[in-house]
């Protein structure tokens, strides 16, 4: 009795899984199946692809998602099956979120902004300043900068961009004269150089690369405040931006908190101590650069005012965004300085000087002062593997690729670093410091 009692208990405890009544009924089906029936069913498969070819012009993925799901639900117990439902799931993720873009850009760009300022808010916390109160005066501030711009920056931004684009030809080919014409040939030739030579190589090589490069940039960035000038002026970015930026600051900690909670217990962790790490290496970087590329534009725009340098907010703007692609920013900004300065008001020869001279200073400031007090130790990327990045950024995504070749590789890096240390079965931290020796 006792053995048949157990018997039973057991029978009971393993009772047959739902995946092996699937693949009984399967295997019943295609056993019971005669040609004729298969025949039948292999033409309604293909009349059903016929079907959706007709009627594509109306098939919506949600349909889709929807008709994979019925019919691979029954076989879910598959790995064949899993993958097809996840890979399903993922397309129509990305076809979803690229459909709505438009309505996410406000969210994304609240989320960046509590995102940037939320040491502030945690700064004013600690000393004892409620979080919505630096929230909402942080919002306010936002909004008189905006207005600032809106009104009084960026119509003078946009009429010197459009001024200087229809004269960079002119710019460029007085620019070549300057050069033939000058002191600069005279000393040229006393080492050599052949005046015919200096001419063919500036009117058939250096001048329409430069003249091209300088265009793309200017018309890059002018579409660009065009844009924003569009933008921000519609009712529903200007109002819900502010909105949801203020609920994002006031309740930062809560959000994240509640991230989190969204991973499982066994990885939570793990991701916390990534997150922690990347707003580190990414965090930092990005505020830090962000400053010290706001501190650069306005001291520009500020000594060439002084010196009445032409279009002297056309380059603080430009000073200012590429002061973010490392190295090569340096360079475009130097030659389109030296290039605007030389048709400023004479006298021409000591502004073209002060233009190249005070952006070298200013970069000395930026490199020996500005960064290691703000940005700090930056992403300790090696300067090859930056300027690597950032030709492989540009080649792929434009002149957004510059910048965020830098934070995108150092977070490459950071994930690579995880998945090694995760790898080795130590802390990432320890082993963050070990490969830094």
């Amino acid at each position: 009795m006792s053995g048949k009692k157990r018997t039973r208990t057991s029978a009971r405890a393993t009772p047959p899984r739902a995946s092996e009544h699937t693949e009984e009924r399967w295997d019943a089906l295609f056993r019971s199946l005669g040609r004729i029936d298969i025949v039948l069913l292999v033409g309604a498969i293909l009349l059903l692809f016929v079907l959706i070819y007709t009627v594509q012009s109306i098939l919506s993925p949600f349909l889709v998602l929807g008709a994979i799901l019925f019919l691979l639900y029954p076989l879910r117990t598959y790995e064949l099956a899993q993958k097809i439902m996840w890979l399903s799931a993922i397309l129509f993720g990305i076809w979803f979120l690229s459909t709505i873009s438009s309505l996410l850009a406000p969210f994304v760009v609240a989320l960046v902004l509590a995102y940037v300022l939320n040491p502030l808010v945690n700064t004013f916390e600690g000393w004892g300043v409620p979080r919505w109160i630096t929230s909402l005066l942080i919002i306010i501030l936002l909004i008189a900068l905006v207005s600032l711009v809106l009104f009084f920056i960026l119509p003078v931004a946009l009429a010197q961009f459009e001024g200087i684009l229809d004269s960079l030809s002119g710019i460029f080919s007085d620019f070549n004269k300057w050069i033939m014409s000058g002191d600069i040939l005279r000393t040229l030739s006393r080492y050599g150089i052949s005046p015919e030579e200096i001419r063919n190589t500036l009117q058939t090589y250096f001048t329409p690369k430069l003249e091209d490069i300088l265009k793309d940039i200017l018309r890059w960035m002018l579409a660009m405040l065009s844009s924003l000038s569009s933008l921000v002026t519609q009712i529903f970015y200007v109002v819900l931006v502010p909105f949801l930026t203020f609920y994002l600051l006031a309740d930062f900690p809560k959000i994240s908190r509640r991230f989190f909670l969204l991973f499982p217990q066994s990885i939570r962790g793990r991701v916390e101590e990534n997150a922690r790490m990347a707003d580190q290496v990414i965090g930092l970087y990005l505020r830090g650069v962000l400053t010290v590329a706001f501190v650069q534009g306005v001291m520009v725009f500020l000594l060439f005012s002084l010196v009445g340098i032409k279009y002297a907010l056309v380059l603080g703007v430009i000073a200012a965004t590429l002061d973010l692609v490392p190295y090569f920013g340096l360079i475009v900004t130097m030659v389109l300085a030296g290039v605007v300065a030389t048709f400023s008001d004479p006298p021409v020869l000591p502004k073209v000087l002060f233009a190249l001279g005070s952006i070298e200073v200013l970069r000395i400031f930026e490199t020996m002062v500005l960064s290691p007090r703000i940005v700090g130790s930056k992403v300790g990327l090696h300067p090859l593997l930056i300027i690597f990045s950032i030709l492989v950024f540009f080649q792929f995504l434009g002149f957004i690729g510059l910048l965020i070749a830098v934070p995108s590789t150092a977070l490459i890096i950071l994930f690579i670093r995880e998945w090694e240390a995760s790898r080795r079965g130590i802390p990432l931290q320890d082993f963050h410091s070990s490969s830094s020796e």
